[in-house]
């Protein structure tokens, strides 16, 4: 018998991929891989976990990413703890590998759709969806040429889309290039997530190029080291002045992101099937208005003040939420509400958790692990108690065949 000591989850993934790593360290393992002729599987060893911002959570964050590790490589070995129990089976696998439906680059099956898709206050964003498709592009096609041309103004040139090539890559990060956006059909002041992915020794040329070229008439918000907000921003071509955020990540690496994992699946389930798949845009749509009139919709890491007070999944995290659940709404309450069952938010997140299949740009920028956890990540007490409360309604108010 074999017995490989692993520190961290870099040489998790090695091992899962049947590369030698370097045992010569002085770190504590919390990971030991045990092989030999007839069977293999790994012991985590929740003593030697440390969390520092929620020590309780410490083992089941370690496990969540061993988990999402070994369904990314389409690898299952067994984990045990350190009594000997199991706790990521065969079974919880399959299951989790049927989240990702729709996600051809890691071999996974075409998207199923729930049954669950229709219920009749969906009608309006059905009607919205098209129309909503046509503003998006009116408003966005300006904005990405305003960049591009900024950009060369500078000696740059701008490629649209992850790992497309080209000095910078301009990954549009919201939800308004996938459709999932609320419909603007009350005349609000649009606003376009961007993240830039650019060699470490351009951010600053680039910084400062959309500070001062991009004709902010309102302010200026510099929220972090790499992130640039800019209000009110005047586009030729444009009416309106719109808000633009954007993300500098420094670095060039090819990867599946976040924007991609989602992307993928709902062009997908398009060509599966389009009906359907406007009836998934619908769900999202009305899960996000929903949640956001019940002040549970922005993450706890949000800019404002007011943003943080919400303690909610954040948009990609509601967008992750749906179409893990076959891309109902109803379907996604319903296993919020279950794992949720008499629990506070500390167990509840023991429990259930809402993944990202793919890479956090910023998070691989800081060379920390690349994939979140929307519950962990986003979410807090206070938002977690107003989603209950919330879904509840929900459902009741489904049940008796009640309109809002």
């Amino acid at each position: 018998m074999e017995k490989i000591y692993i520190t961290n989850l870099e040489d998790f993934e090695k091992i899962l991929s049947n590369q030698k790593i370097n045992n010569n360290t002085s770190e504590e393992p919390s990971i030991i891989y045990v092989k030999d002729k007839e069977k293999k599987y790994f012991i985590l060893d929740e003593d030697k976990i440390f969390y520092k911002k929620v020590p309780e959570l410490g083992a089941p964050r370690q496990l969540y990413a061993m988990k999402l590790l070994e369904v990314i490589n389409n690898k299952y070995i067994p984990i045990f703890n350190s009594k000997a129990e199991l706790v990521f089976s065969k079974e919880e696998y399959n299951s989790l590998r049927k989240k990702m439906q729709g996600i051809k680059s890691y071999q996974a099956e075409d998207f199923s759709f729930s049954n669950n898709l229709y219920f009749p206050e969906l009608d309006y964003y059905l009607e919205q969806i098209d129309a909503n498709f046509k503003q998006v592009e009116s408003k966005r096609t300006p904005v990405v040429n305003e960049f591009v041309k900024v950009m060369e103004s500078i000696g740059l040139k701008t490629t649209i889309g992850n790992n497309s090539g080209g000095d910078i890559e301009l990954v549009e990060a919201g939800s308004t290039i996938r459709g999932t956006n609320l419909p603007n059909t009350d005349g609000s002041k649009w606003d376009f997530d961007f993240t830039v992915r650019i060699n470490p020794d351009k951010v600053w040329i680039v910084k400062e190029a959309l500070e001062t070229k991009l004709k902010a008439k309102g302010h200026i918000t510099k929220t972090s080291k790499y992130k640039v907000r800019l209000i009110d921003v005047e586009i030729p071509g444009l009416d309106e002045l719109i808000d633009l955020d954007f993300s500098l990540t420094p670095q060039k690496e090819k990867y599946l992101s976040t924007e991609d994992t989602l992307q993928e699946k709902l062009e997908n389930m398009r060509k599966t099937d389009y009906e359907k798949y406007r009836l998934v845009l619908a769900n999202i749509m009305y899960a996000k208005h929903f949640l956001k009139e019940n002040g549970v919709y922005k993450p706890s890491r949000g800019i404002l003040e007011g943003d943080r007070s919400n303690g909610g999944l954040g948009g990609v995290g509601i967008e992750n939420w749906i179409l893990q659940n076959g891309g109902s709404f109803i379907d996604a309450a319903k296993e919020f509400l279950k794992h949720a069952e008499g629990k506070d938010f500390i167990d509840f997140q023991k429990e259930y958790a809402i993944m990202d299949f793919g890479k956090n740009h910023v998070s691989v920028s800081k060379k920390i692990f690349p994939y979140d956890n929307f519950i962990m990540k986003n979410m807090r007490h206070n938002g977690y108690n107003k989603m209950v409360e919330s879904l509840r309604y929900f459902i009741d108010r489904l049940a008796k065949g009640h309109k809002k």
